[in-house]
């Protein structure tokens, strides 16, 4: 029997039950954690016992599993559960190109609270209609201020707190290239400057400085507040890359970034409790300077994330021994990969969840991020958002180790008998070595920062790196698991139909990004052996297209799609230009 995420307490009893009574009893459980229940089968019926609604919610989320795998009759036994984390989260990027329909939104709370999320959080540095500034979010589809109120009044029902979470400091590229250039602290005028996605990644930062620019956040956080009725506000404040290196560079030389940034971010917590909330913000910037922790309001909560397998940036410690609360927040490994890394994202997660009760964490934010346009899909990211669930909830349980919880995932989530497609899936991601972030830096504008990145032919000195033996092998071994993948799909029964089409998309992307970089290490003099011909790999990304967008219409607002498809069409053009490839 798969159970995710696994109870803390299970006693299997002798018998089955087939009587479909269930009691539900408000009572103490013996625990004193809230949403901590006790679920009890025999063979008179099924009886739930909890101190409050939660509980009774989370022992009936754990039935429907039992249900599932037992539909004629139920195995006894005896439960008692609570979770780790109070707040265990999910947070997922709406911004970076792509913006989910609103039934795509429904279907993923359903998700998070089928696995006992209780928090969910979208990423909005754009991608909401806010009504004085259309210029910002025209092109990107966004999400309305009806879509919000829905998804908010579900998330409600189904007791996860929907939290705002918008760019507040860092990332205002888009708010500073479309409308407010002079509020870059980069001294230049930029909203002539084609777009690039390297620069929204990494630019541009408000001028702290500039008094309008703490007028600007006030407003946008007036306007989108009233939407959610959660307590908190994710005012996010996060890789402040460009502080401090512009127009506030004499000052910062003076008074330390630190400083620059400890005195804005001071200003922004305080919009937030003007308008009635409680301030969540990322740890990354303030944990450098520990010194200066001690100034930030008791009430803000930061939000300590890091995405490495070796946890090598986390600042734990930091918020521990400076007394605040703190939440620890992994990640599923979904961004730049057209699968997800499913073995930096399992070692990232448990390791950070456990870390995270050592350290005194009071949650856990899980998250799936959308660098580069947004190529990961959401269907083969499912493994990785249950195991931040089940992490948040059990972080100790032996359950979660890689042999165990990939089977039970599959069978539960994916919608494999066998057991066997998330362990397929793990090793398909680790057999790639090409990069989508290097085929984007060639046919996108290059920034500044870009300078000495690429040889005299125009490559990316760092896509070349890897001799092209390593790309050979990369596509044998991705032949050989896409053969064995299909044949676990023929099989496969998802709730979604949509995610086996997802998971082949996956593996199309992986094998035309490494025909696509041999095809370079060729030009490029670094192999003489025979590669797939450019026509050949021309024809798989025009197909990427295709297929691509025919998923991510399904689930998303045609948004930002039409970047996508530039890069694609470019290296189309790339290989089938006359003298390129002979």
């Amino acid at each position: 029997m798969d159970l995710l995420p696994p109870p803390k307490k299970i006693t299997r009893l002798p018998d089955f039950c087939a009587s479909r009574k269930i009691k539900k009893i408000f009572a103490p459980t013996g625990r004193s954690e809230p949403d901590a229940y006790r679920l009890s089968i025999t063979p008179g019926g099924v009886t739930i016992e909890a101190a409050d609604e939660a509980g009774l919610f989370y022992a009936a989320r754990t039935l429907d599993q039992i249900k599932r795998q037992f539909p004629s009759a139920l195995p006894c036994m005896d439960i008692l559960d609570w979770p780790d984390y109070p707040v265990r989260g999910f947070y997922h990027d709406v911004t970076r190109g792509k913006v989910p329909r609103l039934k795509t939104l429904l279907a993923l709370a359903e998700t998070c609270a089928s696995y006992k999320l209780n928090h969910l959080e979208l990423y909005i540095e754009h991608t909401y209609a806010f009504k004085s500034y259309p210029e910002v979010w025209q092109g990107s589809d966004p999400l309305t201020a009806d879509e919000i109120l829905a998804l908010d009044a579900r998330c409600a029902e189904l007791r996860i707190d929907l939290v705002p979470s918008f760019s507040a400091f860092g990332h205002f590229y888009t708010w500073i290239h479309h409308k407010f250039p002079e509020l870059n602290e980069l001294d230049r005028n930029v909203s002539q400057e084609p777009f690039c996605w390297w620069d929204r990644m990494m630019h541009y930062t408000l001028d702290c400085r500039n008094p309008r620019s703490i007028a600007l956040v006030r407003e946008i956080i007036r306007e989108v507040r009233p939407l959610f009725r959660s307590r908190f506000f994710n005012i996010c404040a996060d890789e402040t890359f460009d502080l401090g290196m512009g127009r506030n560079k004499a000052l910062a030389e003076k008074l330390g970034k630190g400083r620059l940034y400890v005195d804005f971010l001071k200003q922004i917590l305080s919009a937030v409790k003007h308008a009635g909330a409680v301030p969540l913000f990322w740890g990354d910037i303030i944990g450098k300077y520990p010194e200066l922790v001690k100034e930030i309001p008791p009430e803000a909560i930061a939000l300590d994330w890091d995405y490495s397998a070796g946890l090598n940036h986390a600042k734990a410690r930091v918020m521990m021994e400076s007394n605040r609360k703190f939440y620890v927040c992994p990640g599923v490994s979904g961004w730049n990969n057209w699968l997800p890394n499913q073995d930096v994202a399992h070692r990232n997660i448990t390791r950070f969840a456990r870390m995270g009760l050592r350290s005194g964490a009071a949650g856990l934010l899980n998250t799936d991020w959308g660098d580069y346009g947004h190529i990961n899909t959401l269907g083969p990211t499912l493994p990785g958002i249950v195991l931040g669930a089940c992490s948040s909830w059990n972080a100790g349980s032996g359950a979660l180790s890689m042999k165990k919880f990939e089977p039970a995932v599959s069978r539960m989530t994916l919608g494999d008998r066998s057991g066997k497609l998330a362990g397929l899936l793990r090793e398909a991601a680790s057999a790639g070595r090409a990069k989508w972030t290097k085929v984007c830096w060639i046919f996108q504008p290059r920034s500044v920062d870009f300078d000495g990145w690429f040889d005299a032919a125009g490559f990316p000195n760092d896509m070349l790196k890897h001799p092209a033996s390593v790309h050979f092998t990369a596509l044998a071994k991705l032949k050989t698991l896409t053969t064995r993948i299909e044949r676990v799909l023929a099989r496969c029964e998802p709730a979604d139909p949509l995610l086996t089409e997802e998971i082949r998309v996956g593996l199309l992307g992986m094998t035309a990004m490494e025909e696509f970089h041999l095809h370079c290490c060729r030009l490029a003099g670094k192999t003489k052996r025979a590669i797939p011909r450019p026509g050949i790999t021309a024809s798989h990304l025009l197909d990427l297209d295709r297929r691509l967008e025919a998923v991510w219409l399904k689930r998303n607002k045609p948004s930002e799609y039409f970047r996508i498809r530039e890069v694609l069409s470019a290296a189309v053009d790339f290989c089938t230009k006359p003298g390129r490839g002979k």
